[in-house]
């Protein structure tokens, strides 16, 4: 805590806006751009994550100075480097708070997900050990792919989320942990990869 601390006031101050993710393939992300498209049918008034930033979040770290991500990164990367990398897939949509009533769409993780989730709490675990804020609500491990805006719509939305057919892509192999940084515009967010940490091979 006092290093955390430390590093704070003394580091020259530049903050910038990061997190931890798995970084998702092309056709991953191909398969649920076009699933995307589907419900874009529905017409509701939902900002649609854009198709290269479709991610699984494993930690929000928040704003941090240029000393305090080399120590993230540091640290980090000695808990990547204690897993080994690892199948990965899709599993359902869903949507938060409820299919029937959605504010944000998903997807969930399916095969790989303990590992996932493993992963996530060893880094949960380590940033705190930094000083970082600790997440009070559990890891959920899922992929999000919009976020409603206003009612409008809302109903076919739901309708479209509880009778769809999309099939989920094939598994593909956790490597890394990637550390990204959130650059924020009227437009929406872009993500800078900022670091890739690889995990053992298996």
């Amino acid at each position: 805590m006092f290093l955390w601390w430390f590093l704070s006031v003394f580091s020259v101050v530049s903050l910038m806006r990061v997190f931890l993710a798995l970084t998702l393939p092309d056709e991953v992300r191909r398969s649920l751009s076009l699933f995307q498209r589907e419900l874009a049918h529905a017409g509701a008034d939902i900002k649609w994550v854009e198709r290269q930033h479709l991610h699984v979040t494993l930690k929000f770290l928040g704003e941090v100075t240029d000393e305090q991500r080399r120590v993230v990164e540091q640290r980090l990367g000695e808990v990547a480097r204690g897993e080994t990398a690892f199948a990965l897939g899709l599993d359902r949509v869903g949507a938060f708070p409820s299919l029937s009533s959605p504010r944000v769409v998903w997807f969930g993780l399916g095969e790989g997900k303990a590992r996932a989730v493993r992963l996530a709490e060893r880094l949960e675990q380590d940033c705190v050990g930094l000083g970082l804020r600790k997440e009070e609500r559990p890891f959920a491990a899922h992929v999000t792919l919009g976020r409603v805006r206003s009612p409008r719509g809302l109903g076919a939305l739901a309708r479209a989320l509880q009778t769809n057919d999309w099939t989920p892509p094939a598994l593909w192999t956790v490597t890394a942990v990637t550390l990204y940084q959130s650059v924020l515009s009227s437009g929406g967010p872009t993500y800078n990869v900022l670091m890739e940490i690889p995990l053992k091979s298996p």
